[in-house]
């Protein structure tokens, strides 16, 4: 549909009140014509973002200049919700959003189609032309129908000065006002923060009082594990507790104990605890085995001497000279 231009006629219907929201680029018409392209798809997806929590049967989108306008028939305060929901998924697009509340009426176009007319429309664009990019701002019939119809979001939108329309028509301008919406989330914080401290302290004061007049559990006993090798008579603070094995494990009060085993000839194992209601500790010893007792000596062997044989030796025959004993006697004789 198409917002009012030259050349439409109104229907005999007749004027219905409702809010308008003009959402213009600023400077749209500057732009080369493929940036212009590409402007007007990212505002028909802003558009579309912001209508959707809208139900189709109170809405009208319409073309205008720069720009789309979208007439909501719900009430002031949908038109100021789809207001802050354009201005935050702007993104850089420079958006400029005039919003007013006055009559429209249905009208038809020759070349264009069905469309409206009225007042509503024609101030919500000279709104948007006063806007500046990044913000919005409001009409004060805007503002007055907010206030009649939910009073306690009219402190949202602050005064903002006033503007002259190049019909010579001043308008009052209202823009969105942050201060009394973060009182408000303040205020809630605090509050949100003080009951939950409360919570937190009436449950430690509970416990506190319970521990104060609650007498305190009975002291549980002890437990000692006993791991004993080969084997051991225990005794607990000098009270033989039995032989371990077949003993496996000894329940004592909570506190200081003297803790012995023996196990004759070895040396006797001997510790001084401390133990705490309901815990258990493990003994772990072997005991060395004792030595074996050194064998007996047998007496050293006395070895006999057998008597020697006595060998008669027999005379040497006398030997006979060969002529070589001759030959040699011969030669000492003569000196050589």
């Amino acid at each position: 549909m198409a917002a009012p231009v030259d050349g439409m006629s109104s229907t005999a219907s007749p004027p219905t009140l409702a809010s308008v929201v003009v959402l213009r680029v600023a400077e749209f018409t500057r732009k080369p014509v493929a940036e212009q392209v590409k402007l007007k798809e990212r505002l028909d997806a802003l558009v579309t973002f912001a209508i959707r929590p809208v139900s189709a049967a109170s809405r009208i989108v319409l073309d205008a200049p720069e720009g789309v306008a979208v007439v909501l028939l719900d009430g002031p305060g949908a038109a100021l919700e789809l207001a802050k929901r354009s201005q935050f998924a702007a993104e850089g697009l420079r958006l400029c959003i005039g919003v007013n509340h006055g009559p429209v009426v249905s009208a038809i176009d020759a070349h264009r189609g069905p469309g409206l007319l009225g007042d509503g429309l024609a101030a919500g664009v000279s709104l948007s032309n006063a806007s500046k990019p990044g913000r919005f701002v409001a009409s004060r019939s805007f503002r007055e129908a907010l206030k009649a119809s939910d009073p306690r979001r009219v402190r949202e939108l602050g005064p903002a000065g006033t503007y002259t329309d190049a019909q010579l028509r001043e308008h009052e301008l209202f823009a969105l006002d942050w201060r009394p919406a973060f009182a408000r989330r303040l205020r809630l914080i605090v509050y949100g923060t003080l009951a939950i401290a409360a919570i937190i302290g009436s449950g430690f004061g509970l416990r506190l009082v319970r521990f104060a007049y609650e007498p305190p559990p009975p002291p549980q006993p002890a437990l000692v594990l006993l791991q004993i090798m080969p084997r051991g008579d225990v005794y607990v603070d000098g009270v033989w507790q039995g032989a371990s094995p077949p003993l496996r494990q000894v329940e004592v009060d909570a506190g200081p104990h003297i803790i012995e085993v023996r196990n004759k000839p070895s040396p006797p194992l001997r510790l001084e605890v401390i133990l705490g209601s309901g815990e258990s500790m493990t003994i772990t010893h072997t005991f060395a085995a004792p030595a074996p007792p050194p064998a007996a000596k047998s007496p050293p062997k006395t070895a006999t001497k057998r008597p020697e044989k006595k060998v008669e030796k027999k005379p040497e025959e006398p030997r006979q000279k060969t002529p070589r004993d001759y030959w040699r006697e011969f030669r000492r004789n003569l000196g050589f």
